[in-house]
């Protein structure tokens, strides 16, 4: 069989692609730490932070004054959940579904999955664009295997993704993590597994592995999750290198999250310490970090600094520093953009402020840093322009020569990288954030928070966030210059005002007799039987609904619409899949099993939890292309088939609103 490029979701090529010198595409590192308030950083100048020790970053300052920058105004979520996906899909939670950690669409049969909201994600578009691709360390929007169905073709988390469902697993690959873990509270809760010392590193889709698709590593107790991170990321920019092709690391380091530590008696909530570092000479060295058992259980420990959010900020900057070294050792210093930021504010342990927070921009406001020494074009030094996370996906899209299809009418950002390059002065109208039902907004000159108040913006306050309210204004010219900025921001906050209404994953057609096909289907042809073949094709009636067939034809549904194996290519090797099309109405809903076997073993895996990449052929079908992430080039796999199954019954959904009604 003919090799074909996976998916086509938009033009590969686009006009104006960033170039390296010798016509290379540029490498992207893209760093988003865990937990952060852009404040924390000794660049952004605030006159508060987190805790007595107020942190270091001697490296993110050398970047940016030696040719990056960074944005004064850069807004996620409040918390977690919402931002990442805002990143992986530049969509808000209107369209993405994901309001808050605990209310997003998901009473479909799975978990409403980020790529299941919109056909390019960030890992789908690298990929498209001829990237090799690698997501690290924290995931916490999706679960074991569908994390492949972002786009992303090797995965290192920490903590490790051990879901599995129904028959996935034909390799034997242990459903649970099966070596002893360093677990520092109860295992059920991941936020508290450790993913900072001992930690479980679970390695998806890794060449030294192809038999283990999800394959765990054994660690001990001095080894410590950032720097195991490293190791791994390092090695995929030498593969990808050696392989010709452009490299996209997407870096989620837990560091900035709080976290239990049985090292420290009483296993207090904190943020663990890191091994020591020192900036000498321009340059980290790091001690090497010892931990010793004490007969109570405790631990001493040696070259490990004490809890602090201020060392876990010192350790990414310890990080940039890794990263631009490395860069230089590989030549690849000029051909690479890295962007820092991180998800959300800072986790108070006293809660008065930042993540989950509402009040002024204390939860979303997040720092952002690029730096490009390559891109002689970049603006320089503290940018004072606002930017969100929806921005991103087609920031990067610009930058490694994605172009979405003309009629792609699923992103809510816009690419900051015509401002980062002097080719605008402006960026866009206004940025938005929100959690649950709270909504906030804000342009150059007003700003919303989520408890209804509205603020003064034009002058920075010291601390970023005690800016003055409108109503403390005395009136005059002044005031009703804001309030009509005001005027013009409030209707745009009603389209996105769905949580109420419309916070849910798309339903299935109404279907009363629960047989697994749509009600008007039925009435186009008649009461079926969802088990019976009246025109003779091999296709039963609900497979008939599924594909868009007609059951009197035995024409339809035609051999497109049928899966049927394949061979594709993308920047990292050939594989195996399947292609199909099916309703785009059927949503989430309808799952997929795919079915096969393997060195004479037969299996079968969970299609959600499967790589996987839905396109709209705008008639009502779409298109489904899916890898069978295990095999891994394995010749041996001597068929593959689909089988749809039914929906499951949704379970009420249950609001909780921040705000009260009026």
């Amino acid at each position: 069989m003919k090799a074909m490029w996976f998916p086509v979701l938009g033009i590969l090529l686009a006009a104006g692609t960033l170039r390296a010198a010798g016509g290379k595409k540029m490498n992207v590192i893209l760093v988003m730490a865990d937990d952060i308030s852009a404040r924390e950083f000794p660049y952004y100048e605030s006159t508060t932070w987190t805790g007595e020790r107020r942190a270091k970053t001697p490296m993110m300052d050398r970047m940016i004054d030696g040719g990056g920058c960074f944005v004064e105004t850069f807004w996620g979520s409040t918390i977690c959940k919402p931002s990442r996906v805002q990143l992986m899909t530049g969509t808000y939670a209107y369209q993405n579904k994901y309001w808050d950690n605990k209310h997003i669409g998901s009473d479909c049969w799975n978990v409403y999955s980020g790529y299941e909201s919109a056909p390019i994600t960030l890992g789908r578009m690298s990929r498209d664009a001829g990237y090799a691709n690698i997501w690290v360390s924290k995931n916490h929007i999706g679960a074991g295997g569908d994390v492949l169905s972002f786009g992303f073709n090797e995965c290192v988390f920490d903590p490790a993704e051990p879901a599995r469902h129904m028959g996935w697993n034909p390799f034997g690959t242990p459903n649970t993590n099966p070596y002893p873990i360093f677990r520092t509270a109860n295992p059920e809760d991941w936020d508290h597994e450790s993913f900072f010392w001992w930690p479980e590193i679970q390695l998806i889709n890794h060449p030294d592995f192809p038999d283990e698709p999800f394959k765990f590593v054994k660690t001990e107790i001095n080894d410590y999750a950032p720097d195991l991170e490293m190791e791994y990321i390092f090695d995929f920019m030498e593969r990808s290198k050696a392989s010709g092709n452009p490299f996209f690391v997407m870096h989620h380091p837990h560091l900035g999250h709080l976290a239990r530590d049985c090292a420290i008696p009483g296993t207090p909530t904190v943020w663990p310490g890191t091994p020591e570092i020192e900036w000498k000479n321009g340059k980290y060295v790091r001690k090497e970090p010892k931990h010793i058992k004490n007969n109570d259980g405790t631990y001493e420990r040696i070259n490990i600094t004490p809890a602090g959010l201020s060392y876990h900020v010192e350790y990414l900057d310890y990080h940039m520093w890794q990263y631009v070294e490395k860069l230089k050792e590989m030549g690849e210093l000029e051909n690479t953009v890295i962007l820092f930021f991180a998800d959300n504010g800072t986790q108070d342990n006293a809660g008065h402020f930042g993540k989950a927070r509402i009040t002024q921009q204390q939860g979303q406001q997040v720092p952002l840093m690029i730096y490009a020494p390559g891109v002689k074009s970049l603006r320089q030094g503290r940018l004072p322009v606002f930017a969100d996370f929806t921005d991103m996906l087609p920031t990067l899209a610009e930058l490694m020569g994605f172009e979405f299809p003309e009629n792609y009418d699923r992103l809510d950002g816009k690419s900051l990288w015509p401002y980062l390059t002097g080719k605008s002065k402006k960026h866009r109208d206004y940025i938005y954030a929100m959690r649950i039902d709270a909504q906030m907004i804000r342009n150059d000159k007003v700003m919303k928070d989520g408890e209804g108040t509205w603020y003064d913006v034009n002058k920075r306050p010291g601390d970023y966030h005690s800016f003055t309210r409108l109503e403390d204004l005395p009136n005059g010219e002044y005031k009703n210059m804001l309030l009509a900025e005001k005027a013009k921001l409030e209707p745009e906050l009603k389209k996105y005002a769905l949580y109420d209404t419309d916070s849910e994953a798309p339903l299935p057609s109404p279907d009363a007799d629960k047989d697994g096909i749509a009600d008007w289907f039925e009435q186009k042809f008649g009461p079926l039987n969802p088990d019976e073949d009246p025109d003779g094709d091999g296709i039963d009636n609900f497979h008939e609904y599924i594909h868009g067939g007609d059951p009197r034809d035995p024409k339809l549904p035609t051999a497109a619409q049928l899966p049927h194996q394949v061979e594709l290519t993308d920047a990292q090797g050939e594989y195996t899949g399947i292609e199909f099309q099916r309703l785009e109405e059927l949503g989430p809903d309808y799952w997929f099993v795919i079915e096969g076997s393997a060195d004479g073993r037969s299996w079968s895996t969970d299609g959600v939890m499967q790589q996987h990449t839905r396109r709209s052929l705008g008639n009502g079908m779409e298109r489904i292309v899916a890898r069978v992430a295990a095999d891994r080039n394995k010749t041996s796999i001597a068929e593959l088939r689909v089988t749809v199954k039914k929906p499951r019954k949704r379970q009420p959904r249950k609001f909780v609103n921040l705000l009260k009604k009026k």
